[in-house]
């Protein structure tokens, strides 16, 4: 079982979204936490040019987040709608 942490730039996210979209990105997390790759539910890919981040597609949201298989943890980065800006670190 993996921890997960998330960095402030989500939380606040989190707090502007729409309740819905909330109750799916914490049902999400909740999986994540005990398989970080669950690809074929929320369709996870690496993110191109980076070491062990990956993005979790949430209707039109994403969910980008790195691993840490050492220490088995699951920093998420950010949580946001697509847009062209969206995977840029």
């Amino acid at each position: 079982m993996f921890e997960i942490y998330l960095s402030n730039s989500a939380l606040k996210a989190l707090k502007n979204f729409d309740r819905r979209i909330v109750d799916k990105t914490k049902k999400a997390l909740l999986i994540l936490k005990n398989s970080p790759l669950p690809i074929k539910e929320y369709d996870i890919k690496k993110v191109e040019g980076a070491d062990d981040i990956y993005r979790m597609r949430i209707s039109r949201y994403r969910i980008v987040y790195r691993i840490d298989w050492g220490k088995k943890e699951i920093n998420i980065i950010k949580i946001e709608k697509r847009n062209e800006k969206t995977y840029r670190l």
